[in-house]
């Protein structure tokens, strides 16, 4: 990483906690990846009241106004907004809802979420950040978790301990900043990066916790998919106020290396028709 970059990396992991330490959701949130505050808006996108913006800086596209860590503990946590997100699209594309749900046989096609990180995560301490429950990595590890919801930690923690493991009920950023140096084998970022006010700082983290051999898994939506692009508003990559970053390839390969790692993009085939993008990151070096 060059001066400049890292120059970089320091503004940004400095300004993370100036704004949302607050209880104000409506606080303006500076650019993610580059800490620039000048945007332009994407009112198409947005819904009542949250803002999605892009970067007028770096382009990197963002939700302006997220809600608090706090709040995501019980308030506003994941389980409690599915619910509300479910009803908002009931409503709003109620044809498009019932044909999802209708398939979603589709989503149990393949292998299990635990069978399919065996290949990536064969054996060590790997850390599932945004953990839910707990039923995504495979029994070949000894798994550890962050979670910010009170209610879906507790749950995980009780199923790591039984095998060595266990959960920590913070935010993304607290809760890795309780690990030593190089303490993991592998680190799962699976639906979760796009869930992070400060996704730069938690990567920055993530490298310093992980080995020199170690991996991070990540997958996030792609926002430049051609569904996005010809679903518009109704693209199923659109979740409020749950999801707070809308990444392209670039710009994650951006983050990526801003934090140390080199990315390799694993669904490189099909990208541009992918919901998801879907990398490995390794150590840069």
């Amino acid at each position: 990483m060059d001066r400049a970059d890292s120059t970089l990396v320091g503004q940004v992991v400095n300004k993370a906690f100036e704004v949302f330490q607050g209880d104000k959701s409506d606080t303006q949130r500076w650019c993610p990846l580059c800490g620039g505050f000048e945007q332009t808006g994407f009112n198409q996108y947005s819904v009542s009241p949250w803002r999605i913006v892009a970067c007028a800086n770096c382009d990197f596209v963002y939700l302006a106004n997220p809600v608090t860590y706090r709040d995501l503990e019980v308030d506003q946590a994941w389980e409690a907004n599915t619910q509300r997100e479910n009803q908002r699209r009931q409503r709003e594309r109620p044809v498009l809802n019932r044909l999802s749900k209708g398939t979603r046989f589709r989503l149990k096609l393949g292998p299990s979420k635990p069978n399919r990180f065996r290949i990536i995560f064969k054996q060590g301490r790997v850390l599932d950040v945004g953990c839910g429950t707990g039923n995504s990595l495979p029994s070949s590890i000894v798994p550890f978790g962050i979670e910010i919801s009170r209610h879906l930690a507790k749950k995980a923690d009780e199923s790591f301990r039984k095998i060595g493991g266990r959960c920590v009920q913070a935010d993304a950023i607290s809760g890795i900043r309780q690990f030593a140096d190089r303490h993991f084998n592998g680190i799962l970022l699976h639906s979760f990066l796009e869930h992070e006010t400060n996704p730069l700082p938690l990567l920055v983290e993530a490298q310093r916790v992980l080995d020199e051999k170690g991996v991070v898994y990540v997958r996030v939506p792609n926002f430049s998919s051609v569904n996005r692009r010809v679903m518009g508003h109704n693209w199923c990559g659109f979740r409020y106020p749950d999801h707070v970053n809308y990444f392209t390839s670039d710009t994650l390969r951006r983050m990526a290396r801003l934090s140390g790692f080199d990315m390799h993009l694993l669904n490189w085939g099909n990208l541009i028709f992918d919901d998801n993008i879907k990398v490995v990151l390794k150590k840069a070096r």
